[in-house]
């Protein structure tokens, strides 16, 4: 069995689910810094508060809203106002929270305690660069909608959701405008009992127990492994490759938000890469991703990225698009340079086994791990080619 295999093995099946703040993901970090102690690299572990469930969010939102319904229905013209302001709020905080991972929320909810490992791999000269590979240690539940099967219904719900919102809002508006008209709580009567049952589904969603994760994310956990493995035995020329094992990416990115908060000053110019469901399917370069509020890598990251597939065709690297969030939006949004490469399933659009049950060891493969662990090799070494070409010239400036 091979070092990736291996590692999948232990993070998966040994350890198995790695819910955000339980034992598990506690455990898959403690594996991690076994492994680097092991290549003797510097390890620096970073404990930080994330909530618990990508659900939280909005499970509050909806519990806003009903709220805001009780009032409106008998809080008699104070309550009219009151509750139009509560609901209106509603669909832009969803919205809000769909763009920025629960940004606006987030202080309100429950938290649990989870972690990032992170290591350094110094270049053989100067540093003209960094360079961070994104790899994180939870999963997900097995979820009702959120995995591969239900897909292609996750952007239309989160669309009715908003407009359910927004029209609670507006009715109790015009309610509060014109002093409360019987036509308009009967009305309200739909989103209300929408927001009832979306909580009832959401309620029961959390119920559901953890995947293993083998695909989501063991693997890149494996890959990430891999190439600082050989950036050991190989270190490049005037890259410094940072890797970051975060915690919390399956809920509130808190793991990204603790690491850029901390290294900020020195990452604020790195370039990302996160690796997501590396264990089988296509071996793809997002070029656009993002649930409703979607976004595009740096444009110049992905032109290299195509320029290296095309220069080994034998790695079998295409573009794709898909609907679903990671790490990378957090980092677009916020104006860093990031890109995201993965293993899809070209079947669903999706990561192969994404938040289910059978996302098993026994489902990856080798000879895919063994591919993006060399596609990522050649794109390190196309940026710090990068960065070499530029000190030549410069220095022939100069002269």
């Amino acid at each position: 069995m091979s070092r990736m295999l291996s590692d999948v093995v232990a993070l998966a099946g040994e350890i198995g689910p790695r819910g955000t703040g339980t034992p598990g993901e506690e455990a898959a970090a403690h594996f991690v810094v076994e492994r680097l102690a092991g290549m003797e690299l510097p390890i620096e572990q970073q404990i930080f508060r994330a909530v618990a469930s990508q659900n939280a969010f909005p499970l509050a939102i909806d519990a806003l809203a009903l709220l805001a319904f009780i009032i409106y229905s008998f809080g008699g013209r104070p309550g009219r106002w009151i509750g139009a302001g509560l609901a209106l709020t509603t669909a832009p905080l969803l919205w809000q929270t769909i763009r920025t991972s629960g940004r606006p929320i987030r202080t309100l909810l429950p938290k649990v305690t989870s972690r990032n490992v992170v290591t350094r791999i110094e270049p053989s000269g100067e540093t003209g660069q960094r360079v961070v590979l994104l790899a994180h240690l939870d999963t997900n539940r097995c979820r009702i909608v959120w995995q591969s099967t239900a897909r292609r219904l996750l952007e239309p719900l989160a669309y009715l959701t908003l407009a359910m919102l927004a029209s609670m809002g507006l009715l109790f508006l015009v309610g509060a405008l014109l002093g409360g008209p019987r036509w308009v709580w009967w009305a309200s009567l739909l989103p209300a009992g929408y927001a009832v049952g979306t909580v009832i589904t959401l309620w029961k969603d959390d119920r559901a127990p953890y995947s293993p994760g083998a695909h989501d994310n063991a693997a890149s956990v494996a890959v990430a492994l891999e190439v600082g493995r050989r950036l050991v035995a190989q270190p490049l020329d005037r890259t410094q490759v940072w890797l970051a094992f975060t915690g919390a990416e399956e809920t509130d990115h808190a793991g990204l938000y603790a690491l850029l908060r901390r290294h900020n000053s020195m990452l604020r110019n790195a370039a990302f890469i996160g690796l997501e469901g590396l264990g089988s399917g296509d071996l793809v370069t997002l070029t656009r991703q993002g649930f409703c509020a979607h976004y595009t890598p740096d444009a110049g990251l992905l032109a290299l990225a195509e320029t290296v597939a095309a220069e080994r065709p034998d790695l079998g690297v295409r573009p794709a698009q898909t609907t679903w969030e990671d790490e990378v939006g957090t980092l677009r949004r916020s104006g860093y340079r990031a890109i995201c490469i993965v293993g899809l399933d070209p079947l669903t659009g999706t990561l192969p086994h994404w938040h289910r049950a059978d996302d098993t060891p026994e489902t990856t493969s080798g000879e895919f791990m063994e591919r993006a662990a060399g596609f990522l090799m050649a794109l390190l070494k196309a940026l710090d080619g990068q960065v070499s070409s530029a000190r030549e010239e410069d220095v022939c400036g100069r002269l």
